[in-house]
């Protein structure tokens, strides 16, 4: 068993997922093991075996399924060879940089899935608002706070907006910055915009999301200076 050490556990989750899928352990089409079974393989936590998960789906090699589980969806060489993230050594130019795509790219996404998203988008998006909104009070970093960015690109059902989406979000799991209360109150406001079919609101949502202190933080937080906080009794 191949057991992951604490730093940067996510990414490497990822890694030894593509190196089981590298390894032709599974096809297209099949299941994964459940988080728990996982983690317990791997050494890590629940909640890292989410957060690799999210970036494996936005990379478009898994397929979560509500109430189903998580398949594989491309076994391509090219996504299972990727490389990490956006950004291996993130700085402050790097933050500011990124946060000026994601003032471009994540209003108008939030306006095209307030237009296309279709019942089980809106209901994913449900399920991240209220996990987060439980966890934030709590000072824990589900991947709900990430996962909800990346559901929200996937309502818009643009694959290259998907694509681009989640190297950024990428950048966002390496940082490991905690959500807050306002977080949850922002994405609730998304959300209901979404779920009301009203881009405009969602637009002014997202762009009202990311002026706040949390996201603009990251442009002059060291990425070291807030590490996740592991779900109690987690293995990492």
């Amino acid at each position: 068993m191949v057991v992951i050490a604490k730093r940067k556990a996510s990414h490497q989750v990822v890694d030894a997922v593509c190196g089981m899928l590298r390894g032709g352990g599974y096809r297209v089409g099949e299941r994964l093991p459940s988080e728990q079974e996982l983690g317990a393989e791997l050494g890590v936590s629940r909640s890292t075996v989410r957060e690799a998960v999210r970036e494996l789906t936005a990379l478009g090699v898994l397929e979560i399924q509500l109430g189903r589980g998580t398949f594989v969806r491309s076994l391509r060489p090219d996504l299972l060879l990727r490389g990490d993230s956006l950004v291996e050594e993130p700085n402050d130019r790097i933050r500011e940089e990124l946060l000026e795509v994601r003032g471009i790219v994540e209003p108008e996404a939030a306006a095209l899935a307030a237009i296309r998203a279709t019942d089980e988008d809106i209901e994913r998006l449900r399920y991240d608002v209220e996990r987060l909104a439980e966890a934030a009070g709590r000072g824990m970093a589900p991947p709900e706070d990430l996962g909800f960015h990346l559901d929200l690109v996937r309502a818009t059902h643009n694959a290259a907006l998907w694509r681009v989406s989640g190297a950024i979000i990428s950048f966002y799991q390496w940082d490991g910055q905690l959500p807050t209360e306002q977080d949850a109150v922002d994405h609730r406001a998304i959300y209901e915009a979404v779920r009301d079919h009203d881009p405009s609101r969602a637009r002014q949502a997202m762009r009202d999301h990311l002026a706040g202190p949390t996201v603009a933080g990251h442009t002059a937080r060291p990425a070291a200076s807030a590490p996740l906080t592991r779900e109690p009794g987690a293995g990492a």
